[in-house]
C-alpha cells in the first residue's frame, strides 16, 4: 500500500484556495451583496474574488464571473483586471482537467503581464504553467517552465519569493526518480525563503523527504522524519495531522513494531472519521488490515478488510480496490477460507485488468491534450508571425532606401575621419618620436654631468679635510717646539699638497700616484707622532699600478682611522700595513693595524663625528653602481696571537 496522500506538495492552484472551508458560502452571499453597489474596478475586483471562492464548487458558475471580470475589464481598459481574470481562468480549467485551455489562458496573461510588466503575475503564471505540463506527464516542459519563472525572477532582481518554485521542482525530480535533485531543489527552497511561515514550510520539506525516504523503503529514516513532523502538525492543528499519523503507522508497521504501528492507525482515523476524509479512512483500514494479519489476528483483519472494501467502493478508484481485494485474499487464504479467497482474488484481478486500461484511457487522454495544446501553440504561433510579417512588410520598403542613404553617408563619413585621424597620427608619432630622442640624450648627458658633479664635489669635500689635518699636525709640532720637525713636516706636507692641486683638474688618479700621496700622508703622520709606529706598503707584482685608475684620496680616511683610533691609544710596538693586491676585475687595498682594535677604536669614535669617515662612504656608495659584491669590509683581529684592526676595500677596475 502506498502512503496515505503523500505530502508531495506541488504548490498547484490550491496557492490561491486552500483555506477554503464551510463558510465559503456565507463569503460568497456577503460578495454577491455587495458586487450589486460596486462599480468599475471596485466590480472587477469582486468578480474576480466570486470566482476564485466558487470555482471548487461550480466550475461553470466560476467561470462566468471571471469571464465578467474580463470582460468588464477590457471594456474600460482596466489592464491589472484584465491579466488577474486571464490567470483565474486558466487557473481554473487547470483545476478541472482542461488542460489546453488552461495553457491558453495562462500564455493570453503572459503576454499582457509581460507587455505591462507586471513580473509577479507572469512569473506565477510560468510557475503554474509548470504544474499543467507535470499533470499532463509532459515532464521536460514543466522542468522548462518553473526554470522560466526562476531565471526572469533572477535575471530581473525581483523581491519575489522563489521557495514554491523550488518545491515544485522539488517533487517534478522525485517523478523523475532523481532523489539528488530533488532534495538539491528542496534544500534551496529553504534557503531563499523569507516568509513569516518559515516553520510550515521546513516541515512540508521534511515530510517530503520522509515520504522519498519511505519510497526507498529506508523504514527507519522515514519514521524518523515523520516523528520530527508529527509535533509541528499537532502544535498547530494542522489538517496534514491525520496524514502524518498514517504515516508513521505504516513505518512502524513495515519495522515491525506493531503496538505503535496500531496506535498511529487508531489516532489517524480518528481524526479521519472527525473529518469525513473518506480516501484516508480506506488507507487507514487498510493498513490495520494489513497489521492484524501480521500479527495473526485474523477476525480483526477480516473486520478492518471489511471497512477497507466499503471506504473504497464509495471512492471508486480502480488503484485502491485492486489493493484492497488483493489484500482481503491474503486474509482469507490465510484463514483458509478458499471461495472467499478465490472472490476477492478475481475482484482483484479484474480491477488490475480495469487499472490497467483506465491508465491507458488516461495516457491517450493525455496525449490528446498535448496534442490540442501543441495546435493551440502553433496557431498563437502563426497568428504572432502574420502580424509581425504585415508590419514589416510595411516598413520594409520605406525604410530601406533610408538605412541605404544613411548607411552609405556614415560609411563615407568614417573613411574621411580615419583618413584624417591616421594623418595626424602619424605625424604626431613622428613629433613624439623625435622629442623623445632628444629627450633621452639629454637626459643621458644631464645623467653623467650629475655623476661627474657628485663625484668632484665628494673630492672637493674630501680635499679641505685632508689639508685641515695636515694644517692640525705642523701647529702641534710648533706647539711643542719642534722646528726642525715643522720644518721638516712642512716641507713634506707641501710636497703632497702640490701633487694634489696638480691632480685637481681629474675626478681619479692613476694608482701610482694616489699610492705616492698615500706614503707621503702616512710618513707625516708618523713625523707628527714621533715615529712612534711603523708603517709598510706591499703592491701586489701582478698589479699594474700605472694602467688602472682609482678614486682620488678613497683609502686616506681608513689608514687615518688606524693611526689615529687604533694605534695611537696603545701602549708598546704599533704597526701600520697597507697593500694593493690585483683581484681580478678589482682591486684590493687591505690596511692593517696592530693597534687597540675594532671594539675600543668604536667607542672612542663615538665621541665624535668623523666628516672624513661620512664623506668616504658617499663615495663608497657611488662605486656600487660598478660593483654588486660588498665593498668594504672591516674585522676585529682581537685574538690569542695578535690584536688590531684589518679594513679590506675591494675598488672596481671599471
Amino acid at each position: 500500500m502506498k502512503l496515505s496522500c503523500p505530502i508531495l506538495i506541488t504548490v498547484l492552484f490550491f496557492t490561491f484556495f486552500q483555506n477554503i472551508c464551510v463558510s465559503q458560502t456565507k463569503e460568497i452571499d456577503s460578495l454577491k451583496n455587495i458586487l450589486t453597489k460596486a462599480q468599475d474596478t471596485s466590480r472587477i475586483n469582486l468578480l474576480i474574488a466570486l470566482g476564485k471562492k466558487t470555482r471548487r464548487h461550480n466550475k461553470e458558475k466560476a467561470l462566468g464571473y471571471l469571464s465578467k471580470s474580463l470582460s468588464e475589464s477590457r471594456q474600460i481598459g482596466f489592464i491589472k483586471g484584465e491579466i488577474s481574470s486571464l490567470f483565474q481562468i486558466a487557473l481554473s480549467h487547470g483545476m478541472t482537467g482542461s488542460y489546453a485551455e488552461s495553457l491558453d489562458y495562462f500564455n493570453q496573461s503572459v503576454e499582457l503581464s509581460t507587455e505591462h510588466q507586471d513580473y509577479k503575475r507572469t512569473t506565477e503564471a510560468y510557475n503554474n504553467m509548470g504544474i499543467v505540463y507535470k499533470r499532463i506527464g509532459d515532464y521536460p516542459s514543466s522542468k522548462n517552465f518553473y526554470l522560466k519563472s526562476l531565471k526572469l525572477i533572477d535575471s530581473l532582481d525581483l523581491p519575489y519569493d522563489t521557495s514554491s518554485n523550488y518545491l515544485n521542482l522539488g517533487v517534478l525530480y522525485d517523478l523523475l526518480d532523481d532523489p539528488e535533485m530533488a532534495m538539491e531543489s528542496y534544500k534551496t527552497a529553504l534557503e531563499v525563503y523569507d516568509g513569516p511561515d518559515r516553520a510550515s514550510l521546513e516541515n512540508t520539506v521534511l515530510s517530503n523527504l520522509a515520504v522519498m525516504d519511505y519510497s526507498n523503503k529506508e523504514y527507519g529514516e522515514a519514521l524518523e522524519k515523520f516523528l520530527k513532523a508529527v509535533k509541528y502538525d499537532e502544535q498547530h492543528n494542522s489538517i496534514d495531522l491525520s496524514n502524518t499519523y498514517s504515516n508513521i503507522g505504516f513505518c512502524y508497521l513495515y519495522l515491525k513494531q506493531y503496538d505503535k504501528s496500531e496506535e498511529y492507525f487508531l489516532k489517524s482515523l480518528d481524526l479521519a472519521n472527525q473529518l469525513s476524509i473518506k480516501h484516508q479512512i480506506a488507507i487507514i483500514n487498510y493498513g490495520l488490515a494489513d497489521l492484524k494479519l501480521k500479527q495473526n489476528r485474523l477476525d480483526d483483519a477480516t473486520d478492518y478488510s471489511k471497512k477497507n472494501l466499503k471506504a473504497v467502493t464509495e471512492i471508486g478508484s480502480f488503484d485502491l480496490l485492486r489493493e484492497a481485494h488483493q489484500k482481503a485474499f491474503e486474509i482469507y487464504n490465510t484463514k483458509r477460507q478458499y471461495p472467499e479467497a478465490i472472490e476477492h482474488l478475481t475482484q482483484s484481478m479484474a480491477y488490475t485488468d480495469s487499472l490497467f486500461n483506465e491508465t491507458k484511457v488516461r495516457e491517450l487522454q493525455n496525449l490528446q491534450v498535448k496534442h490540442d495544446v501543441y495546435l493551440k501553440d502553433r496557431e498563437i504561433k502563426e497568428s504572432k508571425l502574420e502580424l509581425a510579417l504585415l508590419n514589416t512588410r510595411v516598413e520594409q520598403n520605406r525604410k530601406r532606401t533610408l538605412y541605404l542613404i544613411v548607411i552609405s553617408i556614415l560609411l563615407l563619413f568614417s573613411a574621411s575621419l580615419l583618413y584624417f585621424r591616421y594623418s595626424a597620427k602619424k605625424k604626431s608619432n613622428a613629433i613624439l618620436s623625435e622629442k623623445n630622442r632628444l629627450i633621452s640624450e639629454q637626459r643621458d648627458t644631464i645623467g653623467q654631468m650629475n655623476r661627474q658633479l657628485e663625484k668632484r664635489m665628494l673630492r672637493a669635500q674630501m680635499n679641505p679635510h685632508f689639508i685641515f689635518n695636515s694644517l692640525g699636525s705642523i701647529q702641534h709640532l710648533i706647539s711643542t717646539n719642534d722646528k726642525k720637525g715643522a720644518l721638516t713636516y712642512l716641507s713634506k706636507f707641501s710636497k703632497l699638497l702640490r701633487q694634489v692641486l696638480e691632480s685637481s683638474v681629474n675626478i681619479s688618479l692613476v694608482l701610482s700616484e694616489e699610492i705616492e700621496l698615500l706614503k707621503i700622508y702616512v710618513e707625516l703622520e708618523a713625523l707628527r707622532f714621533d715615529h712612534s709606529f711603523t708603517y709598510q706598503f706591499e703592491i701586489d707584482e701582478n698589479l699594474d699600478i700605472d694602467a688602472h685608475e682609482v678614486p682620488m684620496l678613497l683609502v686616506q680616511p681608513y689608514i687615518e682611522n688606524a693611526i689615529i683610533h687604533g694605534l695611537m691609544p696603545k701602549e708598546g710596538n704599533k704597526e701600520l700595513k697597507v697593500s694593493f693586491s690585483d683581484k681580478g676585475d678589482d682591486i684590493e687595498c687591505v690596511i692593517e693595524d696592530n693597534g687597540v682594535g675594532l671594539t675600543q677604536t668604536e667607542a672612542r669614535k663615538s665621541n665624535r663625528i668623523s666628516r672624513g669617515m661620512s664623506i668616504t662612504e658617499r663615495r663608497i656608495q657611488a662605486l656600487k653602481q660598478h660593483s654588486a659584491q660588498q665593498l668594504v669590509k672591516i674585522e676585529n683581529l682581537n685574538d690569542e696571537n695578535r690584536s688590531g684592526t684589518r679594513v679590506t676595500i675591494v675598488i672596481p677596475k671599471e
